[in-house]
């Protein structure tokens, strides 16, 4: 099965081709090597690609690498890792605490 295209998308590969051959006339002449060579073949078949639920990839944490002996490093720490529910709370209680205090220390000061 040959590819074809509409003439607006001819269009945008030719001015993809003439911006190409502007910036870099080495890589142009390849590609066009390229097109010569691939004209007669046939395209690939389509590749579905499975998505996947959960977490971004850019977020998913990495891998140990491996250390050129075979000894595994260890993971880095996340910079701030998540509290437990006593943690925040005990977190939360000191900056009510720290507002408090100063918010009596601001009218103990204020004058008559």
């Amino acid at each position: 099965m040959m590819m074809s295209l509409n003439e607006p998308k001819r269009q945008d590969l030719g001015g993809i081709a003439d911006g190409l051959a502007d910036s870099d006339p080495g890589l142009a002449s390849m590609l066009t090597i390229f097109s010569r060579l691939a004209a007669g073949e046939e395209m690939p078949a389509r590749e579905t690609v499975r998505v996947r639920r959960g977490r971004p990839a850019a977020r998913r944490p990495r891998r140990a690498r491996r250390h050129p002996r075979g000894i595994a490093l260890p993971q880095a720490r996340r910079l701030y890792p998540r509290l437990g529910l006593q943690q925040a709370l005990l977190l939360l209680w000191v900056v009510t605490s720290a507002g408090a205090l100063a918010v009596a220390l601001v009218l103990s000061t204020s004058g008559h």
